[in-house]
């Protein structure tokens, strides 16, 4: 089966496009949406507006695909390293957040325009789906780390701290951002055994549970078996 090449000139395209998407997203996270104009994104580039154009379509379809590229190399960052299914409780998260500051430290431009974004109201579809990309994961790093019996993924407790763990993971970006001297390692290994603190204590208050509803249930059946005799 032969693998069909690129013309120099589909090269080329794939080359341009990259540029203004560099260009954009460097542009976007420091000035914001409104501040970054056509003009000033070909002067970043080096390429004519006609390009962008061509590209894109309009100011806001750079914005989309900014944005899907961006979420496509975080979330891939991720997934390479935090998605082993041999690392269990404090271990695995730490492991998925690990790969979570290494995705940040690679794609800074990426975070800071979403949370611009997220903040000014705007691009509300795409904002939301990264976010829903975000919180899926997290979702699958607790239901990973903390299986359920007969090792299948713990979907409630995933349930229950998955959007605890996006605030928290949000909380820590932005305190990076204003403070360059806090390490984003240190400070999500630290996210990640609060969260190992609330996986274990809601596991152990389950279990606790289970065991007065298996003692109750015992005593009425004793209860129904002197009834009868």
């Amino acid at each position: 089966m032969s693998t069909r090449r690129l013309t120099q000139r589909q090269k080329q395209g794939a080359l341009s496009r990259d540029e203004i998407l560099d260009a954009a997203e460097v542009l976007m996270a420091r000035q914001g949406y409104d501040g970054a104009s056509i003009s000033a994104i070909c002067s970043e580039c080096g390429l004519p507006a006609s390009s962008i154009y061509w590209h894109f379509g309009s100011k806001e379809g750079v914005l989309a695909a900014v944005m899907e590229r961006g979420a496509a190399r975080f979330f891939t960052t991720i997934d390479a390293v935090g998605s082993s299914p041999a690392l269990r409780g404090r271990d695995g998260l730490r492991a998925g957040l690990l790969a979570a500051s290494h995705a940040i430290a690679e794609h800074p431009d990426f975070l800071r325009l979403l949370v611009l974004l997220l903040l000014s109201g705007r691009a509300e579809d795409t904002v939301a789906r990264v976010r829903a990309g975000g919180r899926e994961r997290m979702h699958r790093l607790i239901a990973s780390a903390y299986p359920a019996r007969g090792d299948v993924p713990n979907r409630p407790l995933a349930d229950a701290l998955a959007d605890v763990a996006l605030a928290m993971f949000d909380g820590a970006f932005l305190a990076v951002q204003n403070d360059p001297r806090i390490r984003y390692e240190a400070l999500l290994t630290q996210m990640a055994d609060a969260l190992a603190t609330l996986a274990e204590a809601a596991i152990a208050a389950d279990q606790t549970d289970a065991s007065r509803v298996s003692v109750s249930t015992n005593r009425l059946r004793s209860s129904k078996q002197r009834l009868r005799k």
